[in-house]
């Protein structure tokens, strides 16, 4: 949320940016006297791609691999493991 609102406004002035750049008054192909699909929408497409980078940098790679788990496993002192072991059995309900 917090991230959004203080985020989201510079798609505004990065629309903005590119209409004094090319000296045009608004994108107005689609929605003629409505500002245009850029102008309604340059919020939503700059928070998508800034959104897209938070979830593959942090979010998607703090998902450890198998094999950093079998090292965080090895790591472990053997009641550390123990205790590992017995909740992973109780969670995935296994009979021995």
């Amino acid at each position: 949320g917090i991230f959004a609102s203080l985020l989201a406004p510079f798609g505004g002035f990065f629309a903005s940016a590119i209409k004094r750049a090319y000296k045009i008054k608004d994108f107005d192909s689609l929605f003629p006297g409505h500002g245009g699909v850029m102008d309604r929408l340059d919020c939503i497409l700059f928070m998508t791609g800034f959104t897209a980078v938070y979830y593959y940098t942090i979010i998607a790679s703090a998902i450890p691999s198998i094999d950093k788990m079998v090292y965080l496993f090895s790591v472990m002192d053997k009641n550390e493991q123990h205790k590992l072991l017995t909740e992973l059995i109780k969670s995935i309900d296994f009979k021995v």
